[in-house]
């Protein structure tokens, strides 16, 4: 994260810069932190080769400053129940801000205010103005059930391309970075149309959009709230689902850590399998992954695999088996009672319309195994084939 934003900020951050400068406010706004941040998701943004074991995580110490060579034994111990953390290397631990605070070289204060932000808390009174991110968070399950017609098709792909385009005239490094750090490269993020826009931009996005759009119909897609305020306040990596070429529906992913939920998307269903677009030029006869979310299939991209993805497990339709109907294809899905439950339920669902789904198991979810594992293409391909032997022989 870039700590050199304050010449760019709105008025709503220096003042809330402002209201949170004094030590007392400090602590209060320190203790709401850690009352709403989600210790897992925050370690396991640095940590990426971090290991669960009940309630704690052990890994290799990123911090900077301890400068370890990151080929050794794990040093670092997390307890995800308390957040505390302890580098037995170093002899140096503390709880989620101290962590914050050195791995991006801030003080107490800044590192605060930065993941105050990110969890959109603030350390006003409750007579005091909404903070922007409340302004903008998307609207409750019931005020959207009594809220807008939802936009036809045409509509939704002309937001949807709107929005994409204006978010890619922003910085994207971010956004990159975030997918590197998983193991996707550019290439393959291009490729997909990801698209990113950093935080000091939400504004300017947000007028863009109204440049194109009248409010009501940015509202019925999901893009802006009741309020009439951008939803994507907090999930600004963007993930379409592209449909011959097109953008027909997008879902979005925050790369802050402690922000739940994780996901956000438009209002309507997925109108298709993510990356869809790639079984056009695949050959018949060929392998094609099932797996779920965005991240597992863009990695087996990165590696050469051609995949398909889900939004969670059980999220796939009957009507989307057709142009599965000349591959193999052989389901990854995550090793949980869902991915279990759901994997068996489309074998049966394959064989009604007279196709085969063979299936792998893995310790972990694709983009961990590809990033655990040097090895990972080769042994990935050794269980693909194996599954594919015993599909073959029942």
């Amino acid at each position: 994260m870039p700590h050199d934003e304050h010449s760019g900020e709105g008025d709503d951050s220096r003042r809330e810069r402002r209201a949170n400068s004094s030590p007392e406010s400090l602590r209060r706004l320190r203790d709401r932190v850690k009352q709403h941040i989600d210790y897992r998701s925050f370690y396991l943004r640095y940590c990426h080769e971090a290991r669960q074991s009940g309630t704690r995580l052990q890994s290799l110490c990123p911090i900077p400053s301890h400068a370890h060579s990151g080929t050794g034994h794990p040093s670092l111990s997390i307890d995800l129940q308390q957040g505390l953390f302890n580098c037995f290397s170093r002899g140096e631990g503390g709880d989620a801000i101290t962590f914050y605070e050195l791995m991006h070289g801030v003080s107490f204060g800044q590192a605060v205010l930065e993941l105050s932000r990110e969890l959109g808390i603030t350390a006003g009174q409750k007579s005091e103005r909404p903070s922007l991110a409340q302004r903008a968070a998307p609207d409750a399950e019931a005020a959207e059930a009594e809220s807008f017609e939802p936009l036809d098709a045409e509509r939704m792909r002309a937001a949807c391309e709107r929005f994409l385009k204006v978010c890619r005239a922003e910085d994207q490094l971010e956004g990159i970075n975030y997918l590197a750090r998983r193991g996707i490269d550019s290439a393959t993020v291009r490729r997909a149309g990801v698209t990113y826009f950093p935080r000091r931009a939400y504004r300017r996005v947000m007028r863009r959009m109204l440049d194109h759009f009248a409010t009501e119909e940015l509202q019925r897609g999901g893009l802006f709230n009741r309020k009439a305020h951008l939803t994507f306040y907090h999930h600004r990596l963007l993930f379409p689902f592209l449909v011959e070429g097109r953008a027909r529906y997008l879902q979005a992913r925050t790369t802050a850590a402690g922000v739940e939920p994780r996901w956000h998307n438009m209002r309507g269903g997925v109108p298709s399998l993510y990356n869809v677009d790639a079984l056009a030029s695949a050959p018949s006869g060929s392998v094609v992954y099932l797996v779920e979310g965005f991240t597992d299939t863009l990695t087996l991209v990165t590696h050469g695999f051609t995949a398909v993805g889900l939004v969670g497990a059980g999220g796939l339709k009957e009507d989307w088996l057709a142009p599965l109907g000349r591959f193999s294809v052989v389901a990854a899905l995550d090793p949980d009672d869902a991915g279990r439950r759901a994997a068996a339920r489309y074998k049966e669902m394959f064989a009604r319309r007279g196709m085969k789904l063979s299936s792998i198991s893995l310790a972990t979810d694709v983009n961990d195994f590809f990033r655990q594992r040097p090895s990972a293409s080769l042994e990935f391909q050794l269980l693909t084939e194996t599954a594919l032997e015993m599909t073959n022989a029942e």
